[in-house]
């Protein structure tokens, strides 16, 4: 049986490499293991973070789904990162994966339903191994 993921979002702070959880995410979303969404915003800022490899890009641009969010928050200092929080309240999403859980980022482990997890986290979650066991 084919184990896929649940609702994710996804905020990369810097680009895959194979040092790195992050190019692994990315693998299991672009291959489909999970719902990965993203707003314009989102995408509008992945085009600024990871405009030196387009090819990662190219990657995000077409393999998030996209989101409308209908609500503007402000709960988090560095204002940017309130846009992932407004997708992931939008979609209903299990997870936000950053490496940003600084204080004025995302410092808390929850919003709403949404789960807060580091790339390394979330790799090492039991659904993510049995995936990558497969």
């Amino acid at each position: 049986m084919k184990v896929v993921l649940d609702t994710c979002i996804l905020k990369l702070a810097t680009l895959p490499n194979e040092d790195n959880p992050a190019a692994l995410i990315l693998a299991l979303a672009t291959r489909g293991r999970f719902e990965w969404w993203a707003s314009p915003a989102i995408l509008d800022e992945y085009g600024a973070v990871l405009a030196s490899d387009p090819e990662v890009l190219a990657l995000v641009q077409d393999g998030a789904q996209l989101c409308h969010p209908l609500s503007v928050l402000s709960i988090i200092r560095h204002e940017p990162d309130n846009r992932f929080v407004e997708c992931a309240l939008a979609v209903d999403a299990d997870f936000l994966i950053t490496v940003n859980t600084a204080r004025g980022h995302f410092d808390r482990r929850h919003y709403g339903a949404t789960r807060v997890v580091t790339p390394g986290e979330f790799v090492n979650l039991s659904t993510v191994q049995r995936i990558l066991e497969q």
